[in-house]
């Protein structure tokens, strides 16, 4: 007597098979992996900062309010509206949701540890120089471990301003530009998602152009040895490359809330379901988190630190711009020495600084 097998469905892939899928990472468990040092390279950063003592920078503001003290006041006022208008707008999507943790809340929470890298520009060495008439305090950067310019603590952080613009931006653009989305997929439905983000980006790059039209002319921060730059007249500078790094982190991160799968699923939200809600909520978090830190080191900060070892010579600048970080004309006796392409530059060694202390 013989004996057959039933054959095996071709749609019921073997046991190891599904296995091996299921040990699969997605995505957001990898930018969530990721996001692990760097979170506690950011802990150890703030820790140290706060345990020193934040404290505002003030020493070299004028007694007379100059062009930069009117500026800093219209742009703190208007991030505090906009602000508002964000969290009011959060708000009542929780409402709507009947939960705390929305997609929005985690968005936000994300983009508001961003402020440890507000002077990760200087990281290597003296490039950017911001406004003491901001509200500010001393940058964190100083307590950074493995930080090459030991002097970046000196750079006011204009924390009312820059905190509340990348806490809440973000998510404004993210909404506005959505609508843009939404209209051009309506009169072009042929186009295509990459088509969507390059729109996405331009967008970006659009809003990015604030900086050399608006902030820079009002002297509330400055880029004075940059190169290759566009004069904008009495020492002030513009990369030519911020356009694309200050739009980069517009537009990408507008992108991540923007574009959804068939499931309304964002890219940190993707391949999750087998995890409880509360680690599902953790693991979006962090995967947010590392895109944040991407966009704050990786577009607004690292091309950067090439430029700051080779710069061009300094103008004369406000002293509240210099707010003694390095030897500039009309400033001397810092503790940095001669500021990036001046005779006598050179790197600080181990931490060692030329200059003496002021």
């Amino acid at each position: 007597m013989s004996t057959t097998q039933a054959p095996r469905s071709i749609e019921s892939p073997p046991p190891a098979a599904t296995d091996r899928r299921r040990r699969t990472w997605p995505l957001a468990a990898y930018l969530a992996a990721v996001g692990v040092p760097v979170l506690v390279w950011n802990v150890w950063t703030v820790a140290a900062w706060l345990i020193a003592g934040p404290h505002e920078i003030t020493r070299y503001r004028p007694h007379a309010h100059a062009i930069d003290w009117y500026g800093a006041r219209v742009f703190e006022g208007l991030a505090i509206l906009i602000a508002i208008a964000i969290a009011i707008y959060v708000y009542k999507g929780c409402r709507r949701a009947r939960m705390v943790l929305t997609f929005d809340v985690l968005f936000c929470l994300a983009a508001a540890t961003q402020f440890w890298g507000d002077a990760g520009v200087n990281f290597m060495a003296p490039t950017i120089t911001i406004s003491s008439n901001w509200v500010n305090v001393n940058a964190t950067c100083g307590h950074m471990p493995l930080v090459v310019n030991p002097d970046c603590g000196r750079t006011p952080d204009p924390l009312l301003f820059l905190f509340l613009l990348e806490t809440f931006v973000p998510l404004g653009c993210a909404i506005i530009f959505g609508r843009l989305v939404e209209r051009v997929r309506a009169r072009r439905p042929q186009t295509t998602t990459a088509q969507l983000v390059a729109t996405v980006v331009a967008a970006g790059f659009v809003l990015a152009l604030l900086e050399p039209l608006v902030i820079i002319p009002l002297h509330l921060w400055n880029y004075p040895g940059a190169k290759p730059s566009i004069p904008l007249g009495g020492g002030f500078r513009y990369p030519l490359f911020e356009i694309a790094c200050f739009g980069l982190w517009f537009g990408v991160l507008a992108s991540v809330r923007i574009f959804r799968n068939d499931r309304g699923q964002t890219i940190v939200e993707r391949g999750l379901e087998h995890h409880s809600p509360r680690t599902r909520k953790a693991i979006a978090w962090l995967a947010l988190y590392t895109i944040f830190q991407i966009a704050i080191w990786g577009f607004a900060s690292m091309p950067y630190w090439v430029i700051g070892i080779d710069q061009n010579r300094w103008p004369r600048q406000p002293l509240q711009l210099v707010n003694g970080m390095c030897n500039a004309p009309g400033v001397s006796g810092t503790r940095y020495g001669p500021c990036p392409g001046s005779p006598g530059f050179r790197m600080p060694v181990s931490g060692s600084l030329p200059g003496s202390s002021p």
